[in-house]
């Protein structure tokens, strides 16, 4: 994360604003607490087609983006796209499993996958980037591995 002044479009290069990411993760929360409240898991449609749509053409195109970050405080700390970009391939798994899993009855495995992206969102919006560590450990393991054989 740095403190660099952020530009006002959303043309960022390398790094996202956080209240970007904040808008992110509370449209995904939001779309799982009405999940939940109204018994219909296809309303995690909405967040599967959002993360899709921002994972092939870009944070720009992210309907909660647009529609929730106006409504935080604008943030000069950001975050990496490559780690975010990671954490949305997670968020996209784990709604993919939560929906496959429910259509073909799953019903535990379903609500287990949901459980676990509800943790690392409320985990994310309290500060601790649960798919950062994730990814900051394969990183890890990758250069064992190759400190190993090579």
């Amino acid at each position: 994360m740095s403190n660099r002044p952020i530009p006002l479009s959303y043309d960022c290069i390398d790094e996202v604003p956080l209240h970007r990411v904040r808008a992110n993760q509370l449209g995904i929360l939001l779309s799982i607490v009405a999940s939940l409240l109204f018994q219909q898991l296809w309303i995690l449609v909405l967040p599967l087609v959002v993360q899709l749509i921002s994972r092939t053409y870009g944070v720009r195109y992210n309907g909660f983006v647009r529609l929730l970050s106006p409504l935080l405080p604008v943030s000069s700390k950001t975050e990496s796209r490559v780690l975010l970009r990671f954490n949305n391939l997670l968020a996209i798994l784990f709604l993919v499993v939560t929906l496959v899993a429910h259509a073909f009855g799953f019903r535990i495995v379903s609500l287990i996958s949901l459980g676990m992206l509800t943790v690392a969102v409320v985990l994310a919006l309290s500060g601790f980037c649960l798919g950062c560590f994730m990814y900051f450990q394969w990183k890890q393991f990758v250069a064992r591995r190759r400190a190993r054989m090579g």
